[in-house]
């Protein structure tokens, strides 16, 4: 059976092929751009965690900068043993400084300098000491670290 030409208007298949031809083409070409976008990466939907992320480091590096700088001003003191208080202390120089101890019931006095500690002289403890007094409250230490007014 010969194949219909262009040519051939006479034919009555002819449009209806040609109109097939394009629904053919026409499912081809979206079946290959559905099958090109479910390949492609698709954007991540939803809330980002970066910037929570980042959030959680800057507080945590702000409470550790107020730890730090509590303990280089006295205020929040390090913890440790509860047989030995620092009583007193006084700067002589950059690095050098007299230190009164209490260790249960006599005092220390020693001095600290670059080249280690040494022990200068040992008191009993003192009625009334500095040791005795109650602590102050926050708004009373934080008062004491601006200075006067």
């Amino acid at each position: 059976m010969p194949f219909p030409t262009r040519a051939d208007p006479a034919r009555s298949g002819s449009r209806t092929g040609a109109a097939a031809r394009c629904l053919a083409g026409a499912a081809l070409l979206l079946g290959a751009a559905a099958a090109h976008a479910q390949s492609a990466p698709k954007p991540l939907e939803g809330p980002s965690f970066m910037p929570m992320v980042v959030a959680l480091v800057f507080v945590l590096g702000l409470m550790g900068a107020a730890v730090w700088v509590l303990r280089r001003t006295g205020i929040a003191p390090r913890a440790g043993s509860s047989h030995l208080k620092i009583v007193s202390q006084l700067a002589l120089g950059p690095r050098e400084r007299v230190v009164v101890v209490e260790a249960g019931d006599r005092w220390l006095l020693l001095g600290v300098g670059a080249g280690g500690i040494s022990r200068l002289g040992t008191l009993p403890r003192a009625e009334g000491a500095p040791a005795d007094i109650a602590p102050q409250s926050f708004g009373a230490l934080l008062g004491k670290l601006r200075g006067p007014k």
